[in-house]
């Protein structure tokens, strides 16, 4: 079991990884070029975005949540799209787009000012020297500007903007598993985190006509899981916050997930919310199982129980992810033949029974962009995944799925400017073909 992403908080170490492990290029400069600035997105046809979205979904049973949500972000087909520069994310039509915010946070709440009396874990966050998001850019700007760049241009470029939410991990002090969910007890930290929640969800509701989501804390969960079964067992200081939305909500991680998604509804009503599922949260991981016999729904089953335990049901979505690495790196194949596990038919059936048991509708998420035929050497390591995706996508169309975004989940893993356009080139014709409908055959 792997961390979805091994964040760091040096200052540095963000500004040279785009965020935390993203593409090479500062976190405020999602171009690359080194010069500060977040690029605006250039401009899409106009009917990148479905024309044809029904004005009514219906619910019920046999109703489709996918197809529920794509309504609601204006796509009747299945989505694409991932974490990339300006410069790959010009050359197709892209659904979606998503970007990591991840670090520590300010002891005293979001900063009003970058510039000036802003420090995270004893750094100046003048110069952009702190490992805060909120000041991934220009420190003469007000805090929070590189997120709320990233939306608007996503919008305007047509595609759903999305933002994954990784700030546990180093708020409770760069520790994972079970010391991570310890640090959950602590009142302090989660003070401190639920401010900056909260000042995420203000951000992305500054313009509240543009439909965003929020992926909430991928690998926390599946931590809890392991932890205990039960969420409404593990401690989590949440009154210690005072957050008036979550007033009598019980002091545990259920409290926790269930107040995070009432900041969000209250601060952010445009906003979707999808808590983030790991398949190796209940035990054994599902998605590289390779025993016959394995009960690969009740996993699911149990998986889901979980998350529904959390309050992650009442959100909008669900997230799962393929892979953290490219296989080509840790050696962690799927058949795509579908003859012997590992297979795609296998993960395809756990996201899809897993977002049937929760009514709703799963997002692949960080799915490697590796293919085969590159060096497995640093940047450029293969993965069968992209093509596999390229050449079956209603077979996840069919298993429920909202979409699919593709993403280094680590640096030295290989994204879009180091695979000779092979993903991009794909995805254009993707877009020029007969895409699957959501929740169709």
């Amino acid at each position: 079991m792997s961390r979805s992403l091994m964040c760091v908080t040096s200052a540095a170490l963000l500004l040279a990884l785009h965020g935390c492990g993203g593409p090479a290029g500062g976190a405020d400069d999602a171009d690359g070029t080194g010069d500060g600035t977040l690029d605006a997105d250039p401009e899409v046809p106009a009917d990148a975005a479905d024309a044809d979205v029904p004005d009514v979904v219906e619910d019920g049973p046999g109703a489709c949540p996918a197809a529920t949500l794509g309504a609601e972000l204006g796509r009747t087909h299945l989505l694409l799209g991932g974490s990339m520069r300006d410069e790959e994310f010009a050359l197709a039509p892209f659904d979606l787009r998503y970007h990591y915010v991840a670090g520590d946070v300010p002891e005293g709440g979001p900063c009003e000012d970058c510039a000036s009396g802003c420090t995270v874990a004893g750094a100046s966050c003048a110069g952009g020297g702190c490992p805060w998001w909120g000041c991934w850019q220009w420190d003469a700007l007000p805090p929070g500007r590189f997120v709320a760049d990233f939306v608007s241009n996503a919008h305007e470029a047509g595609a759903v903007p999305m933002i994954t939410y990784y700030i546990w991990f180093s708020v409770a002090g760069d520790v994972e598993g079970a010391p991570e969910v310890a640090a959950l007890a602590d009142g302090s930290l989660v003070e401190r985190f639920l401010a900056d929640f909260r000042f995420l969800c203000q951000v992305m509701n500054e313009d509240p006509s543009i439909p965003t989501l929020i992926h909430v804390e991928p690998d926390l969960w599946g931590y809890g899981h392991q932890v205990d079964s039960d969420p409404a067992s593990i401690p989590a200081a949440v009154s210690a916050a005072s957050a008036p939305e979550c007033s009598g909500l019980a002091d545990t991680m259920e409290g926790l997930a269930r107040c995070m998604l009432a900041i969000a509804r209250a601060e952010a009503p445009a906003v979707r919310v999808g808590f983030h599922a790991s398949a190796w949260g209940a035990g054994n991981d599902a998605l590289v199982n390779t025993d016959p016999g394995f009960d690969l729904a009740g996993h699911a089953a149990t998986t889901a129980a979980f998350m529904r335990a959390l309050g992650a049901a009442d959100a909008d979505l669900i997230v799962v992810e393929m892979s953290d690495r490219d296989a080509g790196f840790n050696d962690r194949w799927w058949d795509e033949t579908n003859a012997t596990l590992p297979s795609f038919t296998q993960a395809i059936s756990w996201v899809s029974t897993l977002g049937d048991e929760l009514g709703l509708a799963p997002l692949w998420w960080q799915v490697p962009y590796g293919h085969e035929g590159l060096e497995n050497d640093c940047d450029r390591y293969e993965d069968n995944r992209v093509d596999y995706f390229f050449d079956h996508p209603h077979e996840f169309a069919a298993g429920g799925a909202l979409g699919i975004a593709f993403g280094a989940g680590a640096g030295c893993m290989t994204t879009p400017e180091t695979d000779d356009g092979h993903f991009t080139g794909r995805a254009e014709d993707y877009h020029a073909s007969d895409r699957p409908v959501l929740c169709g055959p």
